[in-house]
């Protein structure tokens, strides 16, 4: 019976050790939902001021569990200031129905947990004032000693300095998003500004191939009405002979050097050879001055360029631009080549007839 007795004891011992053990290590685990809880449970037991009683259910042993299980998450402390100031308000209606024995108890119940709660001190002084004015009784110090006051503080700083660098943290993560935010939208700005200059450049493209058929067009339909009317023979040369075997009836031979522009011009606009000379399609913008005397005047044009394709290209340039402030004046123009090199406009009388019928004239 007894050996049985000494059996069972052991048994029973593993068993409470291995418990014991259990429990402990499940305890010594603070998740975020048990962390919750306690919060929340700590708010109920504030509201109800079961502040440190009953036992097992008030606010301060679930602040201290808090504390324990998180003691750098300082989410806890506006809960146990809001703690304190519960106290705190207890004390001043102790203090204002004259037991200041009580309202001293209150405040040492204050002093060891959250000695920064707002309106402490002054209470302290208070009470102090008012226990000074009774009667001398040997009574234990009240509130908390110089070491006690200095751990809070030093605690305090701590956790001061925790959400300061939890804080800098903070801000440097939320600095870091703005940065990548911004990154990617201007990303997104230049891709949609490239986009949009290549439809620009696209569609310039194609109104100046359209104008530039057009312009071809014109000069053909108006190269081929003003040689309908009378052929323009060639003066009888060791170079341009024509003879019977070899010319028809329906040859005709234009000698484009007697085609110029006889009256007097008007006014007359330098043009930039180093655009004229790279293609700048900036310069449509550069002429729109001279355009809009054109129109005004209802003047024909003079180009004068060393070079015919210059002629030719400078000749769309000046058609779009008349385009933008009159998409229904019609452009009459013709070349004359530039001796100096250089690129310029006269501007002419309005004509009624075609230089080639001046001439036939």
């Amino acid at each position: 019976m007894y050996v049985k007795t000494i059996i069972t004891d052991a048994i029973l011992m593993k068993l409470a050790v291995f418990f014991s053990a259990l429990l402990l290590s499940v305890s010594s685990v603070a998740t975020a939902n048990d962390l919750d809880q306690l919060m929340q449970g700590i708010r109920a037991d504030i509201q109800a001021q079961r502040l440190g009683n009953p036992p097992g259910n008030n606010a301060l042993e679930k602040i201290q569990a808090y504390r324990a299980q998180a003691p750098f998450d300082f989410r806890i402390v506006p809960l146990v200031y809001e703690w304190g100031e519960a106290y705190v308000a207890l004390a001043e209606k102790a203090l204002a129905d004259g037991d200041v024995a009580r309202a001293q108890t209150f405040l040492d119940r204050v002093w060891p947990v959250a000695a920064l709660t707002p309106g402490l001190e002054a209470l302290q002084a208070r009470v102090d004032v008012e226990a000074a004015k009774a009667p001398v009784v040997a009574k234990a110090p009240s509130g908390p000693t110089a070491e006690e006051r200095a751990r809070q503080q030093r605690a305090a700083a701590e956790a001061a300095k925790e959400r300061a660098r939890l804080d800098a943290e903070r801000q440097q993560r939320l600095a870091e998003a703005r940065k990548q935010a911004e990154e990617e939208q201007r990303q997104t700005e230049a891709q949609r500004r490239r986009q949009q200059e290549e439809e620009r450049l696209r569609r310039i493209a194609q109104q100046e191939a359209e104008a530039q058929r057009q312009a071809e067009a014109a000069r053909v339909a108006q190269q081929a009405s003003q040689q309908a009317p009378k052929a323009v023979v060639a003066p009888v040369s060791a170079s341009n002979v024509v003879t019977a075997s070899s010319a028809t009836a329906s040859t005709i031979v234009v000698d484009w050097d007697e085609v110029r522009e006889t009256s007097e011009p008007i006014a007359s606009y330098p043009i930039s050879f180093v655009k004229l000379n790279n293609r700048d399609r900036g310069l449509t913008d550069d002429m729109i001055n001279i355009c809009r005397a054109i129109i005004d005047e209802d003047a024909s044009v003079v180009i004068h360029t060393p070079d015919a394709n210059d002629y030719r290209w400078l000749t769309v340039r000046l058609t779009l631009c008349l385009r933008r402030l009159d998409d229904s004046f019609r452009l009459r123009h013709s070349h004359q080549a530039s001796n100096s090199g250089e690129a310029f406009l006269t501007l002419h009388p309005a004509r009624s007839v075609s230089l080639l019928r001046q001439i036939d004239n």
